[in-house]
């Protein structure tokens, strides 16, 4: 047990690092491989119970194999069984023979529901993807994804659930199956984008050096609108009362004015701000939740939006809940601000002109003929900027600035009223 808690406690996805939680729970499923044969591969979900008495589901896939045999995989624990003598035990993603076994065993296996199993080859080259946050990823072949699941919650994942529904959209990978069993979506097999770049790394790059992007810009609002307007078709909308949501925001404001000082002084412009939202309904529906540029691929077929899982923060129920599609829409535009850290100086005029201009066109691919709800969007955008002020304190004082100007410059706004139609 202690093996596993230290392997928990250096894994990135596992989100409760220094809280004190202990394994107290494991629950063994059957083995995908086949009886006698190696590596042996299953799963297993340990829950992580903390000292303030909330716990958390976590998806262990772990390979036994006779000592000796690893391909290089780090050894977490060893077992010595009386039957098939010692053993060792390791993460089966870090093992690509490992996972040769067992994506050939899911190609067979009650946990699938395959729309595609033709696309996956068990015999490819499996190679795992290092860095990642929240989950797991093996590069299958060329042209595969699979997404193993690390924090777990009963149910549909939304991530799985959004991209069935997409399923026939240009603007995001092609689902080809989804893993579940115990009443938990474990992964998923996807499309590997050919040619994907990183949004984010490639709008630095392009910051680094005021490279126009606008028309880029303006696909990728155009991308998100298509996958709104899907999802709209697909799952349905709601409402909901812009008094609740001003509400909201302004609760949101009085917790991070607790914990960034630097918001004190502008706490009730802001709220100004926000209270334009009473007494209008807003249309909402599913989401992405959590846009910015880190979840878009750039590739020579265009835009692709990925990762709908929402924010890691919130439980499943909150990140399933319908909201306003120009919470997504501020996203983004605040991301493009984000993204000219990496210009020469990012305070300067020319930054600032950059990210505008960028954000300007993607909200114009977003729109198009349409005007958007100035009071809702700004809304959003502060909101977005308020959450960023704080982490920045927390986290990277040095870049308080960037979120804290947008803050400022909508206080200021509040100050000084102006014909908000004529900026948008």
């Amino acid at each position: 047990m202690n093996d596993w808690e230290a392997f928990l406690g250096q894994a990135r996805w596992f989100a409760g690092k220094g809280l004190g939680g202990r394994i107290s729970a494991v629950s063994t499923m059957p083995w995908y491989t086949p009886a006698g044969t190696w590596p042996a591969v299953r799963s297993e979900l340990v829950t992580v119970s903390y000292p303030d008495a909330h716990a958390e589901t976590y998806h262990l896939l772990v390979a036994h194999r006779p000592v000796g045999t690893s391909s290089g995989a780090p050894v977490i624990t060893a077992l010595d069984d009386p039957e098939l003598g010692p053993l060792e035990v390791v993460d089966a993603p870090a093992d690509p023979e490992s996972m040769r076994a067992l994506v050939a065993a899911l190609l067979d296996s009650p946990t699938m529901t395959w729309s595609d199993p033709t696309a996956v080859d068990p015999g490819a080259r499996m190679k795992m993807f290092t860095g990642e946050q929240s989950n797991t990823t093996v590069m299958v072949g060329d042209g595969v994804l699979f997404k193993v699941f690390r924090k777990v919650e009963p149910g549909r994942n939304l991530d799985i659930e959004v991209l069935a529904a997409l399923n026939d959209s240009p603007a995001t990978p092609a689902l080809y199956g989804a893993w579940s069993a115990a009443g938990f979506d474990l992964g998923y097999f996807c499309e590997r984008v050919a040619g994907a770049e990183d949004a984010w790394e490639w709008a630095k790059a392009s910051a680094s050096t005021f490279a126009d992007i606008r028309e880029e810009c303006t696909a990728l609002g155009v991308a998100l609108r298509e996958v709104h307007d899907q999802l709209r078709v697909a799952v349905g909308t709601g409402s909901a009362s812009g008094s609740t949501l001003a509400d909201t925001m302004i609760q949101r404001l009085d917790v991070a004015c607790v914990a960034a000082p630097p918001l004190v002084p502008l706490r009730d412009s802001l709220v100004r701000s926000f209270e334009g939202l009473r007494g209008h309904t807003l249309e909402t529906q599913r989401i992405h939740g959590d846009f910015h540029l880190g979840q878009c691929l750039l590739s020579p077929r265009g835009w692709s939006i990925i990762d709908f899982e929402g924010e890691p923060m919130k439980t499943v129920a909150e990140r399933r809940e319908f909201d306003s599609r120009w919470r997504d829409v501020a996203g983004m535009l605040r991301s493009f601000d984000y993204a000219r850290t990496a210009c020469p100086d990012p305070t300067a005029p020319e930054a600032l002109a950059w990210a505008s201009a960028n954000g300007e066109a993607f909200l114009a691919g977003y729109c198009g003929d349409d005007r958007p709800p100035v009071d809702l969007l700004r809304a959003y955008i502060t909101d977005k900027a308020i959450y960023e002020v704080v982490y920045e304190v927390r986290n990277r004082p040095g870049w308080t600035q960037i979120p804290l100007q947008a803050v400022q410059d909508e206080a200021k706004r509040m100050n000084h009223p102006v014909d908000l139609s004529k900026e948008l």
